[in-house]
């Protein structure tokens, strides 16, 4: 089967550009012919380059619902580039076209594009929050753009989450065409941990006796890069044998430096690499604070590497697999101080999330469930 990956082009960096990886590299070793179409724009660079290895990347001239000044508001008048992109489509001759949008609003001129080519469409959602969720600018109107859209389109879509499908049909209405697809990821090696942390140790000159808390994202305001500190300042004080490492750079990046620097923190920060189970392995447990939320890949690789993962409340609502089983959640009334001062507690942890990993969110089982829905078109 010939699959078209369409990347929204956002950027190469995010959790949606890990997903079409990951899936492009399960769909190959599962006998599928696999090309990614994307943005000519040069932070997709990097990503053309990491799936070159997968099949073939096809650049086009193609501007991101984010880069225009009104964002979904400009798709309304968005029917030419929707024609243009529709016709290379069409040439390219996919049984099917696979849509990754990062949220509700993102590339809808790339959803009509699918409509108008007719060829047996999906589209991923990420992030089924609405606008009016997230506290953007002019949400009603911004929401009711998308959603016109959304309900145009004739493909399935596919949130990641069964929170996330009760959100998408909250917010298009009941649909038959709305099928859940969880993310997945590869398992990572976990004979290299001995290696890893010892090199990672080495590497940011942590001492050898020392654990390591560990953050992977982009240092962004959705992130909440600065409330992460704040809690680097609390788990420190009860557990002065840990550092800290964030992996990921963005627009808070400096700040955030400056921001550890001033208050004195075991912080590391790493600028981004593709070599990120590197330091999952090298890690004793993995914390995310982030404001929201769709599936996150590095939460994912986390529990791959078999970390405990410490989260704060509000993603626990939104994430419920994270189970006390495999977590521990953040809170004022320190009910987090036990579990993470115990090593026997963190260890039973660890081995519960890498066979959640396993059970559940393997990437091999996610290329399975998408093939499934391809050939239902």
């Amino acid at each position: 089967m010939k699959t078209l990956l369409v990347s929204s082009s956002s950027g190469s960096r995010g959790g949606g550009e890990l997903y079409q990886l990951y899936l492009g590299q399960a769909l190959r070793e599962r006998g599928h012919e696999v090309t990614l179409w994307m943005s000519t724009h040069e932070r997709m660079d990097e990503l053309a380059a990491l799936f070159a290895p997968i099949g073939p990347v096809i650049r086009a001239p193609y501007t991101n619902t984010y880069d225009y000044r009104f964002r979904s508001l400009n798709h309304l008048l968005g029917g030419t580039i929707a024609k243009r992109i529709a016709q290379q489509w069409c040439q390219l001759k996919p049984d099917v076209i696979h849509l990754n949008k990062q949220n509700l609003e993102d590339c809808l001129d790339l959803l009509e594009a699918a409509r108008l080519t007719q060829i047996p469409s999906l589209a991923t959602i990420h992030i089924t929050q609405d606008a009016k969720y997230l506290r953007a600018k002019y949400a009603a109107p911004r929401d009711w753009v998308a959603r016109r859209f959304l309900k145009k389109f004739p493909g399935i879509l596919i949130p990641t989450l069964d929170q996330r499908e009760r959100e998408l049909r909250d917010f298009v209405g009941p649909q038959a065409r709305i099928h859940t697809v969880v993310n997945g990821v590869p398992l990572i090696d976990l004979t290299q941990r001995a290696t890893s942390r010892a090199d990672v140790h080495a590497e940011l000159n942590i001492p050898a006796d020392q654990n390591i808390i560990l953050a992977v994202g982009r240092v962004v305001p959705q992130k909440r890069p600065f409330l992460w500190l704040d809690w680097v300042d609390k788990l420190h004080r009860q557990l002065p044998n840990t550092r800290f490492v964030w992996v990921g750079g963005g627009e808070l990046a400096d700040d955030f430096d400056r921001t550890a620097r001033a208050r004195n923190l075991p912080v590391h920060r790493v600028a981004w690499t593709n070599n990120v189970p590197r330091y999952l392995l090298a890690a004793d447990a993995f914390m995310h604070t982030a404001e929201f939320e769709g599936l996150s890949f590095a939460l994912l690789e986390a529990l791959s590497a078999g970390l405990p993962i410490i989260i704060t409340a509000n993603l626990l609502a939104e994430l419920p697999f994270l189970t006390p089983e495999v977590s521990v959640a953040l809170s004022d009334d320190g009910a987090w101080r036990e579990p993470l001062q115990s090593p026997a507690h963190l260890a039973k942890l660890a081995h519960n999330t890498r066979a959640l990993a396993e059970e559940k969110f393997s990437f091999a089982r996610m290329a399975r469930d998408y093939e499934a829905l391809y050939l239902m078109k």
